[in-house]
């Protein structure tokens, strides 16, 4: 049957286009760039007279590290004598030149050191998006989910709401002269984030990893979870491709959670498993007399030796790479209960 070459091609482009929408949709952004310059943009209070609590490490809401963060304190309670009294922090999304899609979670990760009422926080806050530069929607404090979860001092915290546009760029606009400010209080404002609808409620903090005596050591913490069913640990030599680890079940009950819990991942680092097997093989060899049995048995401890090379060809790749100096990456995938997975931002595993 002659095939209609025209319908061949709009067919595969629909394919081609499907695909591509699936995978925006289904992707999380974040404001991670190597290099920060050009990628955020800060406003502080202003005027003549204006005394202001101090915003240090603006960079740090659009560096690679997504620990670190942006920080608003000083020995003033509040701006004073200032004509504008908003602080605004505006931070690009690494899309890869694209936006994030309708239906995306547009937000920042932000915390606080003081107890502050939910009502004076909905009057403080306000998030907006932008794309291409052009201001698209903003959403008031009390529209914002995820608010009051930052009524818990020193806890990070996504807050955002449900885009309806499209955007590249979210920023945080807040007024802190509605809050008390003062010594020993500040804002932490991590990073940008523009989330699959119903991810975030899964939020992580502090993920670290290194290597030490003989293992491979990470360890993180979920704010909170949401229909959640386990993590698996995943480890790379450049950072593009992974491969799993180990895999730690929620330790939520019923995979939801509301405070923080800790998890912590361990697995030997090497050729450790490898020369146990053949060190066991080794030693008892001498106590087998008949000369079959040592043969037989031969066979079997380099079968089991080879059998576990072959399964940790990829771990020991990742091993050997480390140990010539090259970086090891680590991140955490989280799997929800209907499959659908998310990543964190990838660490290097410190030595």
């Amino acid at each position: 049957m002659p095939v209609n070459i025209n319908k061949f091609k709009m067919v595969m482009l629909a394919f081609i286009l499907l695909a591509s929408f699936s995978t925006a949709w289904a992707q999380t952004f974040y404001s991670n760039f190597a290099t920060p310059a050009g990628n955020f943009s800060i406003i502080t209070p202003s005027g003549s007279s204006c005394v202001v609590p101090t915003l240090t490490d603006g960079q740090n809401v659009a560096d690679a590290d997504l620990t670190n963060y942006a920080q608003i304190s000083g020995l003033v309670s509040l701006p004073i004598g200032c004509e504008n009294q908003n602080y605004s922090i505006r931070a690009r999304l690494n899309t890869g030149g694209s936006s994030a899609p309708i239906g995306h979670q547009a937000g920042f990760r932000i915390a606080t050191s003081q107890l502050i009422g939910l009502n004076v926080l909905g009057d403080s806050f306000s998030i907006q998006t932008y794309e291409g530069g052009v201001l698209r929607q903003t959403a008031p404090g009390s529209s914002l989910i995820g608010l009051s979860l930052l009524t818990t001092p020193n806890v990070p915290v996504d807050v955002y709401f449900t885009a309806s546009q499209p955007f590249d760029e979210v920023e945080i606009v807040f007024n802190p002269s509605l809050i008390n400010l003062g010594v020993g209080v500040d804002y932490r404002i991590y990073y940008a984030v523009a989330a699959p609808t119903g991810t975030l409620p899964v939020a992580f903090e502090g993920l670290s990893a290194k290597i030490q005596g003989g293992n491979l050591i990470v360890d993180w913490n979920t704010v909170s979870e949401k229909d959640n069913d386990k993590f698996v640990v995943q480890g790379s030599s450049d950072g593009k491709t992974w491969m799993d680890l180990g895999t730690v079940a929620t330790k939520a009950p019923g995979g939801n959670s509301s405070v923080k819990i800790a998890y912590s991942f361990s697995r030997q680092w090497g050729d450790t498993i490898l020369a146990g097997f053949g060190l066991l093989g080794l030693l008892l060899l001498p106590a087998v007399r008949n000369r079959l049995m040592r043969v037989g048995m031969l066979i079997v401890v380099v079968s089991m030796v080879v059998a576990c090379a072959k399964d940790n060809d990829g771990f020991q790749g990742l091993e050997d790479g480390s140990r010539a100096g090259k970086a090891t990456y680590i991140r955490v995938a989280q799997v929800d209960k209907d499959g659908a997975i998310t990543h964190t931002q990838p660490v290097v595993a410190k030595r």
